[in-house]
């Protein structure tokens, strides 16, 4: 039977892996969005927000999680595929 220490442990466990997940996720759309910025400077001249709207940039993003694909490479495939 678990006390009570162990149990505000546990809980304190499972609170912390949440945040840190949520945290790692943030980490991972701010470096999505930078790349892919970059790219358009790039190529453009111009930052990513001047051809796409942010619910655009957040579903890349989530094509990009769902795709497993090197950051640098989707980037580069989004602004070749907008540009044409």
């Amino acid at each position: 039977m678990l006390d009570r220490y162990q149990v505000k442990s546990t809980k304190m466990v499972g609170v912390m892996e949440t945040f840190t997940e949520i945290n790692d996720m943030y980490v991972e759309r701010f470096a999505f969005i930078e790349t892919l910025s970059r790219e358009f400077v790039a190529r453009t001249g111009c930052g990513v927000y001047v051809y796409l709207n942010p619910l655009d940039v957040d579903q890349l993003f989530n094509n990009y999680m769902n795709l497993g694909m090197p950051i640098r490479a989707f980037a580069r495939q989004c602004v070749r595929n907008l540009l044409g």
